[in-house]
């Protein structure tokens, strides 16, 4: 009876090891990075869909900056902004209402005097309008980035944001744009100009060496709990 405990509780604990392992693996400290709203109440931002192909970019677009890090600038700043994403998925959807998934491409925001600030690229993007009630065509935007390698992030961003400078290789990131003055040339596709705000966050990602040693923490923490309670029952 002892034995069978033995191996059920050791089974047990190789189950509760890879719990905390796959847990460490996927736990992130999440931090925003900039968040930025377009200084010009020009249309800056320009959507152009042909077929199931679409460019969705901007060039040279002055944002005002809310928040870097999560601190707001003492004095107003401006960053220059330019991206452009593009995809060859099929859009979905109609009258106004139209998703289009598949994005892919670069973003960069630049301090005046042309220090990048924060850069990267982004993997399978999604881009969607969405028509107001009433209303006969999409009003608003959204552009959402879950896939975001950096390239660039100021050394003083990384600092405020996480205590140091974490290596961008260490990061995964997220992007949201919000389009307003969502201006359609048409209402059934992704043809329009608009103007851009939103946020960019990034996540610290466990080093693989991390996991597999607080892994084996808990293989022993918990495998020599057991030995104490197999020795006591013994005794």
């Amino acid at each position: 009876m002892e034995e069978a405990a033995l191996r059920k509780l050791i089974r047990a604990t190789l189950g509760l090891a890879f719990v905390a392992a796959f847990s460490l693996a996927n736990t992130t400290n999440a931090a925003p990075i900039l968040d930025f709203g377009q200084s010009s109440g020009a249309n800056t931002v320009t959507s152009s869909n042909t077929g199931n192909n679409t460019t969705f970019a901007t060039t040279g677009a002055t944002v005002g900056v809310t928040a870097l890090a999560g601190v707001a600038p003492l004095t107003p700043l401006n960053f220059t902004e330019t991206f452009n994403f593009m995809s060859s998925q099929a859009p979905v959807g109609s009258g106004g209402n139209i998703t289009q998934g598949g994005f892919n491409g670069s973003f960069s925001y630049v301090a005046p005097g042309g220090a990048i600030q924060v850069a990267g690229t982004v993997s399978n993007a999604q881009l969607s309008t969405v028509t107001t009630p009433g209303g006969t065509g999409g009003t608003t935007a959204n552009f959402n980035a879950s896939q975001v390698t950096f390239t660039t992030i100021a050394p003083a961003i990384l600092t405020q944001a996480f205590g140091s400078v974490v290596p961008l290789n260490l990061l995964s990131g997220n992007i949201s744009l919000t389009l307003n003055n969502l201006d359609p040339t048409t209402t059934t596709s992704l043809n329009f100009t608009a103007r851009a705000g939103g946020i960019i966050t990034a996540q610290v990602i466990p080093e693989p060496t991390s996991v597999v040693m607080a892994s084996m923490a808990c293989v022993a923490g918990l495998g020599g709990l057991g030995v104490r309670r197999i020795k006591a029952s013994r005794a």
